[in-house]
């Protein structure tokens, strides 16, 4: 896996975000709530609904867009987390409750677009031989990311505020922004992966 940079890089963006990510558990969203809407905890119900129904809406875009997707992944990866970033920052700070509604929905935009984009990628540049392992990887590795991750949020929203902890959220996703920039040769590159992941498949077990 470290022999494929396509891989690794994705693994590393993912890894970031993943420390980013647990912002939206139950735990920070009922403060969030409580503290920025000043509303019920049914709430975050609704929020959550928003936000999946973003990913749903999502879904269709990639259905309706794919070429022009896979034509350029480099750019819809960097740009996606850049908006992911920009989302956290104004949703943490609001206390329009239709707005965060509108945020939440629109962050699942980029959330499914970069899934797709890396479920594609692990697939063009890995052997079949070597996918299943990889992704067994990759889920332990983002599991115990997201577990530690919850307790780190949850430590930064009881010690300071919830708004912290969403602009620590966007702060985590803006540095794997550019990470991704810095890395962007990485995301397109294809031929070079491709041979590598052949020959990293031949190592001895």
């Amino acid at each position: 896996m470290r022999q494929i940079p396509t891989i690794r890089t994705l693994i590393s963006i993912d890894f970031i975000t993943t420390l980013a990510s647990s912002v939206w558990v139950a735990a920070v969203i009922y403060i969030y709530v409580e503290q920025n809407l000043h509303l019920g905890e049914e709430w975050w119900g609704y929020i959550n609904t928003s936000y999946f129904v973003g990913m749903i809406f999502s879904g269709l875009i990639v259905i309706r867009f794919a070429k022009l997707l896979e034509k350029y992944i480099g750019f819809f990866i960097t740009f996606g987390l850049f908006l992911s970033s920009l989302l956290i920052l104004l949703f943490g700070t609001t206390s329009i409750p239709s707005l965060a509604l509108l945020l939440a929905c629109l962050y699942g935009l980029p959330e499914q677009i970069r899934e797709v984009i890396y479920t594609k990628l692990f697939q063009d540049h890995a052997t079949e031989k070597a996918l299943a392992k990889i992704h067994a990887v990759w889920g332990a590795v983002i599991n115990l990311t997201f577990a530690g991750s919850v307790l780190l949020l949850g430590f930064i929203t009881e010690t300071y505020s919830v708004k912290t902890t969403f602009q620590f959220s966007s702060t985590l996703i803006f540095l794997a922004f550019l990470y991704a920039t810095f890395k962007r040769n990485d995301l397109i590159g294809k031929q070079c992966d491709q041979s590598l992941s052949s020959k990293s498949s031949n190592l001895p077990r």
